[in-house]
């Protein structure tokens, strides 16, 4: 039997989900395992790869996986593969597929070109289909068969038998038989994967069942060689091509005493080929003490995850999460912060119960635990989920519309036909609590808290703020209260493009947005980023870009006016946060441009307040920050710091949309340029109106 595996990704505007195929390679190396009189399983990952391979020959079998990032376009090559050759059997996993029967049921007669859907774990139950097909098994013994759901002429039916693997050593690591060697190139994101389960219930989370409760560990000496593995072959790759970063897949990783030992190999491949830099995972719930541990052990690599979703009783209760501690989830950012950890936590807007002064208030207990970035969602409903279900929907009286997946949308031929095509999502907009009003509302704040809070991107305010014993949270009051004035016009256009692009992207009919996408000319003006971008992103990448002066001047006067409502007075405390706001700019402006040298005049000596402000002290006045005379400070973009923009506006390119993709992907403060020296030629008098500053009105350099 010849044996086809897809795990396909959207390729036009940039790579949607960019990660290796590690999913399906264990799926094969397991078949292959378990069954010997089949071919080789080849693997695809970009559709026009399949396109290919689809106009040579077709397989016996096709199976494809099925995530909200992909599951159209698995539909358009399912449907045409039948449309060309009917005796292809077509099999699907993953969890993007309801949990209630009848559910299961409506979404197969819809979809006629699906044999068999495979639901939770795939490698047992995909062995079992497969072996059943060879020897011509009949449909009562298909009946017999564990995670398995099909519906053939007019007759459905949805396993009871649903089944894991006990013992994950029987699984071969598809990285150490080489068959992912064609996927590590540089362009895609290389993952592992430590343990499979989740102990938590979280209703809007497809592992919030039963079946994943039991944690199952991989073999401490494969995780290490497949770490190993991926370090190697990322050495071996040109410095501007090569991926720095590492996904791990766990769903609480560091939380289990073996994720240090996982640790310990990684900073062994740091130490050995300065890989990974950057590791993206979701840290453990719980046992902070032990996750605060592994970040350090890694360097500063791994972002420590503290993800709340929201702070508010009722509304935990509401999503099952009472078995998570949120004190402990608190206390570990603020015991981050003490080791210079970087960490984040998440926060979900409309989930049952919200309101909009239950989430500010959120907001602000993260903000005020010193997390250095919040990442805020809007409530997508998935298939598989409790919070999916018609049941919890009437229950709360989510009203949901719809809107396409950032970046997953194209045009692809297949055989002879070419397809225009894109992922819809179901988010909700409003519920029995919190109105549409209040929804935007929200969203006005997390794009606020998304550009002057996270990624340290004003940091040195924060500091001088923390120093005055200020609120972070009034002074994102305040600013979010400025916006309103006539002065800040061009800031406040930044916030209604926002918000008027959230709007825009909803629609409440899921039917015409279908046509709607199905039109290539529509097609391209998402793939030319006029539609479709991560709004959240899209702006703070504005904000970064061609908002920057913008956002440093309402900075800047916030700033001044939320320490005067505190009743603080220091002398040149004005200038002060000019000298503070400029440096920044310094370090930001144009860095993905790859413009390397940044230099500007300060009355302050910057660096040295850094310095100091580890400690937090109380400043009462500002003598011994004043330099004798104006210096001239350059800020220089490393030789690394190049390789690794170069890398990413290789992959992502230098548009708005492009270096969205890299901040999403990045601690973009490690690309921020360094003060490299500050004495250079002095300036004979300071001059406001020569001193070229970000912020004030005054020119930038």
């Amino acid at each position: 039997m010849k044996i086809w595996l897809a795990d396909l990704t959207y390729t036009q505007q940039s790579i949607a989900s960019d990660v290796v195929p590690a999913g399906i390679g264990m799926i094969a190396e397991y078949t292959e395992k378990k069954i010997t009189n089949i071919d080789k399983i080849k693997l695809f990952k970009f559709p026009e790869t399949l396109s290919e391979s689809l106009n040579i020959n077709t397989p016996d079998l096709i199976g494809f996986s099925n995530y909200v990032w992909n599951s159209s376009l698995t539909d358009i090559y399912l449907k045409r593969i039948k449309e060309e050759n009917p005796k292809v059997i077509t099999v699907v996993g993953g969890p993007n597929f309801p949990t209630d029967k009848d559910e299961q049921k409506d979404y197969l007669k819809k979809r006629p070109y699906i044999d068999f859907y495979i639901i939770k774990e795939g490698e047992h139950a995909f062995v079992s289909l497969v072996e059943c097909l060879i020897n011509n098994g009949s449909q009562e013994q298909l009946m017999e068969l564990p995670n398995l759901v099909f519906n053939k002429n007019n007759f459905f039916h949805s396993s009871k038998k649903i089944e894991r693997i006990m013992d994950l050593s029987q699984i071969p690591s598809p990285y150490l038989s080489n068959r992912l060697d064609e996927f590590l190139d540089g362009k895609l994101l290389p993952i592992t994967q430590t343990n499979r389960g989740c102990p938590f219930t979280c209703t809007f989370c497809t592992e919030g069942q039963g079946y994943w409760t039991k944690v199952k560990r991989k073999p401490r000496e494969v995780v290490e060689g497949e770490i190993s593995y991926i370090s190697e072959k990322m050495n071996k790759l040109p410095k501007n091509k090569r991926r720095t970063d590492l996904l791990i897949a766990d769903s609480n990783f560091g939380m289990f005493e073996e994720d240090l030992e996982t640790c310990k190999v990684i900073a062994k491949e740091q130490n050995k080929n300065n890989y990974p830099k950057y590791i993206n995972v979701a840290t453990g719930k719980n046992k902070k003490e032990r996750v605060l541990e592994a970040a350090k052990i890694v360097q500063g690599a791994m972002k420590l995850a503290g993800s709340v979703q929201s702070l508010d009783p009722d509304i935990q209760q509401n999503i099952k999460r009472k078995n998570i501690s949120s004190k402990e989830i608190v206390d570990m950012a603020l015991k981050s912060s003490e080791i210079g950890a970087n960490t984040y936590s998440e926060v979900i807007l409309g989930l049952p119960g919200d309101t909009k002064e239950k989430h500010f208030q959120t907001l602000k207990t993260l903000v005020e635990s010193s997390f250095t970035t919040i990442s805020m969602y809007q409530l997508m409903i998935l298939p598989g989920t409790e919070l999916g279900s018609k049941e919890t929907k009437v229950k709360y009286k989510m009203r949901t519309k719809y809107r396409v997946v950032p970046r997953c949308y194209g045009s692809y031929k297949i055989f002879d036909k070419e397809s225009n095509v894109a992922e819809i999502e179901e988010i909700c907009t409003s519920n029995n609590t919190l109105s549409f009003d209040d929804y935007l509302e929200c969203r006005k704040m997390n794009l606020i808290i998304n550009v002057f809070y996270n990624d340290s991107v004003f940091e040195e305010i924060i500091s001088l703020i923390k120093c005055l014993k200020i609120s972070i949270w009034d002074w994102l009051e305040e600013i979010y209260e400025n916006s309103k004035l006539d002065q800040f016009s061009k800031f406040n256009d930044l916030l209604s493009d926002f918000l008027n692009d959230s709007e825009n992207e909803l629609w409440s009919d899921y039917s015409e947005l279908r046509k709607f996408t199905e039109k290539k000319e529509n097609i391209e003006k998402f793939i030319n980023g006029k539609l479709g971008s991560n709004l959240i992103f899209k702006y703070k990448s504005r904000s970064l870009t061609k908002d920057l002066i913008n956002i440093g001047q309402i900075a800047e006067k916030s700033t001044l006016d939320i320490i005067k409502k505190n009743k603080i007075q220091i002398k040149e405390i004005e200038i002060f946060i000019k000298d503070l706001i400029n440096y920044k700019k310094c370090q930001i402006e144009d860095i993905f441009s790859l413009d390397k040298q940044k230099i500007s005049n300060f009355k302050f000596d910057i660096p040295k307040f850094i310095k100091d402000n580890k400690d937090m002290f109380n400043i009462s006045n500002l003598d011994n920050y004043k330099f004798n005379k104006i210096k001239k400070l350059e800020f220089l973009l490393s030789d690394d710091q190049i390789d690794q923009i170069k890398s990413y506006n290789s992959l992502f390119g230098t548009k708005i949309d492009g270096i969205s993709r890299t901040l999403s992907r990045v601690y973009i403060k490690k690309l921020f340029r360094k003060y490299d020296k500050m004495n250079l030629d002095d300036l004979h008098e300071f001059s406001e109106n020569n001193s070229r500053r970000w912020g004030g009105g005054l020119e930038s350099i």
